[in-house]
């Protein structure tokens, strides 16, 4: 747990006071520590709570310890936790303490959520690779820069993700030629707030994957007002570390070349990696999703029906 970061943005508090609360869980914090980082982070957390958002069980614990120090403190400032008695620094472990028990049961939901995206986003791919003779894939990364994490909550993310799922849903654009499409949100201690995005093009409309990538890029830093950064999955150093090893899995794929479908479908499966339980979201909008796919049933697709029995499905 990093206490000494000089500017805390939601992300980071929420993924601090998650850190905080499974060390007193499960491991040993000595009663000055408990204090020194209990004040830190009440402080910061004071600033970036929203009752509107829904929070992980770690962090409702410690809004219930919340509760809890503004009583104890009666009106004084956060640095009187400090000289919290014994007495008072034991009620305040007893709270969270009982995320002991809805950890495992947490990370469990996690674990089967995210083998069920597995599944989904594998059955998907595996319709569009069958459908199709040639796609191209393309992988890119969407976040925000540090200095401007700051100015980002969930909601800010939801409202951006709305913006490019529209644009995408409507082909606008550097979405022209899309066949398919697939996407994760997700929570990192550095990057914050990003999604893996990955696009599937048609490739008879589209050729420059490392372009595409690209111009999804730019439109990342227009829908954010310039907070944004991307990383292009595609450009041609990028290629060449996993052509090396033979497991090129974005750019032109045959479908008709198993080696090349099997690294496709590999490099897609990184977006819903259960292996990344530190990067699940802290803090969501109600009802709020942080994966999806596009639909391979829709009625502009030919000869979907032949596809599925081919398939199985």
């Amino acid at each position: 747990m990093n206490l000494t970061t000089p500017i805390w943005n939601e992300s980071s508090v929420c993924t601090a006071i998650e850190d905080f609360v499974y060390d007193i869980c499960f491991e040993q914090m000595d009663e000055h520590y408990f204090k020194q980082a209990l004040s830190t982070l009440y402080d910061a957390f004071q600033y970036f709570y929203s009752a509107k958002l829904h929070y992980t069980q770690s962090i409702q614990y410690f809004i219930q310890c919340k509760y809890w120090i503004d009583y104890f403190l009666n009106g004084q400032s956060a640095s009187q936790i400090l000289n919290f008695d014994i007495q008072q620094v034991q009620s305040l472990c007893c709270v969270l303490s009982q995320y002991k028990n809805d950890y495992w049961n947490e990370y469990t939901r996690f674990m089967q959520q995210e083998y069920q995206n597995r599944i989904s986003l594998h059955q998907y791919l595996t319709k569009l690779t069958t459908h199709y003779s040639e796609l191209l894939f393309v992988r890119v990364d969407l976040g925000y820069l540090k200095e401007q994490q700051v100015y980002i909550g969930i909601e800010d993310v939801q409202q951006h993700m709305n913006i490019l799922t529209n644009r995408i849903a409507n082909q606008d654009g550097c979405f022209l030629g899309l066949q398919g499409y697939a996407w994760a949100l997700e929570q990192g201690a550095d990057k914050g707030y990003h999604c893996h995005l990955l696009l599937i093009y048609d490739p008879s409309k589209r050729q420059n994957d490392w372009y595409l990538a690209d111009q999804v890029g730019q439109l990342w830093q227009s829908i954010t007002g310039n907070m944004g950064w991307h990383f292009n999955c595609n450009t041609t150093d990028h290629k060449q570390k996993f052509m090396r090893n033979d497991r090129l899995g974005v750019g032109p794929i045959r479908c008709s070349h198993p080696e090349e479908v099997s690294n496709a479908l590999n490099t897609a499966m990184y977006l819903v990696n259960p292996e990344k339980y530190v990067q699940h979201l802290r803090a969501k909008i109600p009802y709020m999703r942080s994966f999806g796919t596009g639909q391979f049933e829709v009625n502009w697709r030919r000869g979907v029906a032949q596809t599925l029995q081919q398939c199985g499905f």
